[in-house]
């Protein structure tokens, strides 16, 4: 069977099993778990001591905690990225086991977080390394080539410095291609 949630795509054996693992926890127990991970989706935070605490209410362990985050992120970054509707997620995750209460909490869920989702979402993707600055190093007169040194910070946040060695006549044109690489990537 198809899930729209999935992308079209079948449901993957581990999420059916976390399906029940989910639907033993209470519709209450399991708002405030979605809410916990949403937000450590949009926010970057999770909240251990309360997801400890809600598992330890339900007589879970720490690996099905652990399946039952991922599970949740699953739903909620799958269902977002496909654009699928409350209604929709509801109803499809009835029809892999989670009971009607489950289902239109999590529904609710999404609809409450699915904007702040997306931005996060999309903050996130194509992130790529940018460069944030070029010199040349060296340039002397005895010499046919020049020393460029280049500075990219990452997508991390770390910066790293490479130099290559250049003829003198492909450095202005490399200065000019990168201006005008800088100029088309600002426009975007």
């Amino acid at each position: 069977m198809k899930f729209r949630f999935l992308g079209d795509g079948d449901c993957p054996d581990w999420l059916l099993a976390e399906i029940n693992t989910l639907s033993r926890m209470t519709s209450i127990k399991m708002k405030t778990l979605g809410q916990i991970v949403m937000k450590s989706l949009t926010e970057g935070e999770l909240d251990e001591e309360k997801i400890k605490k809600i598992t330890q209410d339900a007589k879970l362990d720490l690996s099905d905690a652990k399946a039952m985050i991922a599970a949740l992120e699953l739903i909620f970054t799958s269902s977002a990225r496909y654009g699928v509707s409350a209604a929709d997620l509801s109803s499809e995750l009835q029809q892999l086991g989670l009971p009607r209460e489950h289902s239109t909490v999590v529904a609710r869920i999404h609809t409450d977080y699915c904007p702040q989702l997306m931005a996060t979402l999309s903050s996130q993707s194509l992130r790529v390394n940018r460069l944030s600055s070029i010199k040349v190093v060296s340039c002397d007169g005895s010499s046919p080539f020049s020393t460029v040194s280049l500075k990219v910070k990452k997508v991390d946040g770390n910066e790293e410095e490479s130099t290559i060695n250049i003829s003198k006549d492909d450095v202005q044109v490399l200065l000019t291609e990168l201006k005008r690489a800088r100029t088309l990537m600002e426009s975007l």
